[in-house]
Formats: C-alpha cells, structure tokens, sequence
C-alpha cells in the first residue's frame, strides 16, 4: 500500500481515528503521533518504549506540559484504526512482516524484530517501500493496528 504521505516519526491515522479525548500532560514535550501512556499519577506521558497496560492511544496533536495545566488531546486505544508507522530498527521492512504482532521501538516508531504475544502489540496489515517511503525513512513504512493479545501485560 503506498501512503498519500510520509512522515519522520509518530503513529499517524490512514483511517478515521476514534473522538479524541484530553488529560493533563505531565511536565514532558509531546508530540504529535507519540505513543501515549499513563504514568500512574493521572498523567500522560510519552515516556513508553513498550506497550504496556498503561498504554492510552496516540497523541493527536502534540503539546509542552509545564507545571501539570497543559492537556493533551489524543486518539484513545482501539482496534479498528489504521495507522502508518516509521520502522526504526533491524532492516528494511518486506512482505514477511504482515501479520506480525511488534512493539515500540521508540515513542514514535517500531522494532520489527520485537514481536509480541501478550499484551498490547501492533498488527502489521501492509508495508510501504516505495521509492517515496524509503527516501523519508530508510526502513520504509507499517500499516497496522493495535490489539490486545494474550493477558494484557
């Protein structure tokens, strides 16, 4: 599947993503397309490098949190979104990745390498490799969507 745009970092939607919804930032810088969690005060934060139960969504638009009084809107957890990805480590992404269950590689991207089978994972549905895509991140792109597999960790 080739993607109508490509970017740098960050989950963005290929479909229409759930109603946003707002919490209060913690005292971090976020960004547009960060994996969100919550850091077990009552605040998001994109401190994630795994999925976990604490998983929330991704940001929808990014924010600077100071002293607790900024929100964040986000795109909370569901199964139905679609969203493109940057792949950030191992190798290139090729047709064997569909159907593979992976986790964060960063706040904003994916380890192919890192599969998952409990808990929260990304479900590769399509790749993008085109010429396009590996011009902006040289691993290319995964279209997927979140599940919950297993017992959520």
């Amino acid at each position: 599947m080739k993607l109508a745009r490509y970017q740098a970092n960050g989950f963005i939607p290929v479909n229409e993503p759930p109603a946003r919804r707002s919490a209060l930032a913690a005292t971090v810088t976020i960004v547009k397309g960060d994996a969100l969690e919550d850091n077990e005060s009552g605040y998001m934060t994109n401190a994630a490098v795994l999925f976990t139960a604490r998983f929330m969504g991704i940001a929808a638009a990014g924010v600077v949190g100071d002293s607790s009084t900024k929100y964040v809107e986000y795109y909370p957890l569901d199964t139905k979104t679609q969203y493109s990805v940057p792949v950030a480590a191992n190798a290139k992404i090729t047709r064997d990745a569909i159907g593979e269950l992976v986790n964060l590689e960063n706040n904003d991207d994916i380890d192919i390498s890192d599969t998952e089978s409990e808990g929260i994972a990304f479900r590769i549905d399509d790749i993008d490799v085109s010429a396009e895509a590996i011009a902006v991140n040289s691993y290319g792109y995964a279209i997927g969507h979140f599940e919950v597999v297993g017992t959520q960790a």
